[in-house]
């Protein structure tokens, strides 16, 4: 009997102790730390011949938007910051330096709210985008 008084009283200790730490996760919540946030994926926008697509989009302050050139198109193109908002510095930097038919790739970081209108200098009458950044 002895022996059964004794396992009896660790398994009343290990209940104690169990509901014990379950009564303070109730009380005070869990202690893991909180889970990252991802980071938001760019806005993709396709390099057609003769659009952008999507002709528009929107994104949150600090936001990327990357521009891949389709693989279908038999026409270079590029892209060109045509007006930004007020405030905007270093406009050169929001376009491509190069020209491409396919297979290129342009990612830009937005930090100033504001309206953006991009064209392709090739084909400024065809080839519009716009980038809405919120604050």
């Amino acid at each position: 009997m002895p022996g059964q008084l004794r396992r009896h009283a660790r398994l009343g200790a290990s209940l104690a102790v169990a509901a014990v730490a379950a009564l303070a996760v109730a009380l005070f919540g869990a202690t893991a730390a909180p889970a990252a946030k991802p980071k938001p994926k760019p806005k993709v926008v396709t390099v057609n011949d003769f659009y952008f697509g999507p002709s528009s989009v929107t994104i949150n302050k600090g936001g990327k938007v990357k521009w891949i050139w389709s693989e279908l198109n038999t026409y270079p193109h590029d892209v060109h910051l045509k007006k930004g908002p007020k405030g905007l510095t270093e406009k050169s930097k929001y376009s491509t330096k190069t020209t491409a038919v396919t297979g290129a790739q342009f990612v830009k970081q937005f930090k100033t709210p504001g309206t953006y209108k991009f064209i392709c200098t090739i084909h400024p009458t065809e080839m519009h985008l716009t980038v809405t950044v919120k604050k």
